[in-house]
């Protein structure tokens, strides 16, 4: 993920959402493009149109298991006046020829019309044949009464069919699903389960993906303690860098993630100055609040960062910041996981997005029935943890109690993402909401 060259201009503090969100991608530019090998690309963003190097299917094949034969000579078949065919060979899926049942191995000299192939699924159709009947339609003739047949002779079976075959039934023809050199997979695309079929039936063994930006996360604060170490009075673990790892890895970012480190000016501007040497994009949580210890925005300046915002308009998070320093973005969140989360959502989400040549600028915002009144006053629009469902063809969002941005129970529970204006919201009206799955 490159990053374009800040524009000097004069920096406005407080943003709002869209504004932010507007300026990150400014400042964001999509990766370069890389070949990795097919096995890798799952989960990438094609970097540019695949078109078919061939048509597909490649060959006439079977779309059966069944018998190929010539269906103008069936079209006469009734239960009461069945056709016999002898069957004469077979041919699996694989395999360049028929394989003829004669003791010799060569053709039988027999009329081709009154014979059959046996064919599997994904077999190629001989040549002359124009038809394949499906082996559950086909049925044994009876005993021939001590007649001599030419099946008989050869030491072949017979089928029975009692019904028309239509022309080309059951025949997958050359091409007839993709003609070559077409447009199959556009540029931008993420290579989920379908392309990646779609690739490996072209036989690429490589793939051109827009490389995976690489995301370094940075907690901090002195009362973070790391999972698998003793709780110790007035601590707490570390939620916010494994919460922050995992919506970007979902995001199909790379990430970095450093152990929580101190509210020490000197030793997060070291962090700070590591990652960005290692990362496109550095984000911390923590120690970017007004208090005497938050010291993040202090440690960027001292790296020569400067500041493309230092506060948005929004509940939880007011204090969310982004600064730039040579090409590299450096986004600080806050250290609350309710607020840290709305960030990563609101903020992070549509810059890495980008970032993978995806459009990400725009949140798939959709409205819903509010079911709670929301009448808290707030300075700015408020962000809340929410649950949403259809119910008689309209969307209904529940706000989850408690949602306090230092929370973390609401987790459980959300499944979207609420904006209700400053000013609340009164049950029964339409709000926002942003879906979280």
């Amino acid at each position: 993920m490159a990053v374009a060259r800040v524009d000097r201009v004069h920096i406005k503090k407080g943003f709002s959402v869209d504004e932010a969100v507007r300026c990150l991608l400014e400042h964001t530019l999509p990766g370069k493009v890389e070949q990795v090998l097919l096995q890798k690309a799952a989960q990438r963003v094609l970097a540019e149109d695949f078109y078919s190097p061939f048509q597909m299917p490649p060959f006439r094949r079977a779309a059966m298991d069944g018998y190929a034969l010539h269906a103008a000579f069936t079209q006469t078949a009734s239960p009461g006046n069945p056709i016999r065919l002898i069957v004469t060979g077979e041919v699996q899926a694989g395999a360049g020829e028929i394989a003829w049942h004669t003791g010799s191995g060569s053709r039988p000299l027999i009329n081709e019309q009154l014979t059959a192939v046996r064919i599997f699924t994904g077999a190629p159709v001989p040549n002359g044949f124009d038809a394949v009947i499906r082996q559950e339609e086909i049925q044994s003739p009876p005993s021939l009464h001590g007649q001599q047949s030419d099946a008989a002779t050869w030491g072949m079976s017979q089928i029975q069919i009692n019904q028309p075959v239509q022309l080309g039934k059951n025949i997958a023809e050359a091409g007839e699903d993709i003609a070559e050199n077409s447009l199959v997979i556009k540029k931008g695309t993420m290579l989920g389960s379908k392309e990646m079929a779609i690739l490996a039936s072209f036989g690429q063994e490589h793939a051109s993906v827009v490389a995976q930006p690489v995301v370094a996360v940075i907690p901090v604060g002195d009362e973070l303690l790391l999972p698998g170490q003793p709780l110790q009075p007035n601590r707490i673990y570390d939620a916010n860098g494994f919460a922050v790892e995992a919506f970007l890895q979902e995001q199909g970012a790379s990430v970095i993630r450093s152990l929580p480190i101190k509210d020490d000016a000197k030793v997060i501007a070291m962090a700070i100055k590591l990652a960005a040497e290692q990362a496109d994009l550095v984000i911390t949580t923590g120690g970017i609040s007004v208090g005497d210890y938050d010291c993040v925005a202090h440690a960027a300046d001292c790296l020569g960062f400067e500041p493309l915002f230092t506060k948005v308009m929004m509940r939880p998070g007011p204090h969310s910041s982004a600064f730039i320093n040579q090409g590299k973005l450096l986004i600080s969140l806050s250290g609350n996981p309710g607020a840290c989360y709305t960030g990563l959502v609101l903020l992070v989400k549509p810059i890495v997005k980008h970032g993978m040549g995806l459009d990400g600028s725009e949140a798939e915002w959709k409205q819903a029935i509010l079911m709670d009144d929301v009448d808290k006053p707030s300075p700015y629009p408020r962000y809340i943890r929410a649950f949403v469902w259809m119910e008689q063809g309209e969307w209904r969002v529940r706000p989850l109690p408690n949602d306090k941005s230092g929370n973390i129970a609401a987790f459980a529970g959300a499944n979207a993402l609420a904006a209700i204006p400053s000013e609340g919201l009164q049950a029964g009206r339409q709000a926002a909401f942003l879906s979280l799955t």
